[in-house]
């Protein structure tokens, strides 16, 4: 079971700043913009990570597990005033590791000989290889 999602305004977690790279400061001193809220989620456990990799029978980048492993999934939203009103405008959102989903590649949407993320792996990194990679959403 999920634990609900707590609010922090501003982004007052130095983790959070590096994750939406810096993006809330730049909001929050844009003319016009108001209420820069973000969910932060508590983090994923470790069996959760290794969880989801058995069922989609593949191993998740080093980095993926430890941004679940700081926090599973966030959620970070904007407004701008016109006039008097706050009308709604941006959202980012990171789901959590329950919510990920991995991606079938499928040739209809790709360019044919069109460079992939594996073309751009270290040759040096064979064992890493050997693992089928997720595609993430």
């Amino acid at each position: 079971m999920e634990e609900p999602p707590s609010p922090l305004l501003g982004c007052s977690k130095p983790h959070l700043e590096k994750l939406t790279l810096g993006i809330t400061r730049i909001l929050e001193s844009s003319p016009g913009v108001t209420e820069v809220t973000i969910l932060e989620k508590a983090p994923a456990e470790r069996h959760m990570i290794s969880s989801w990799e058995q069922k989609n029978n593949c191993v998740l980048p080093e980095d993926v597990k430890n941004f679940y492993l700081m926090t599973n999934g966030f959620h970070m939203t904007w407004s701008v005033k016109l006039d008097e009103h706050v009308i709604p405008l941006g959202s980012m959102a990171i789901n959590s590791i329950s919510k990920l989903t991995q991606l079938n590649q499928s040739s209809m949407y790709s360019l044919p000989n069109a460079p992939t993320l594996a073309d751009l792996e270290d040759d040096t990194q064979e064992d890493l290889k050997s693992s089928p990679r997720p595609r993430l959403n």
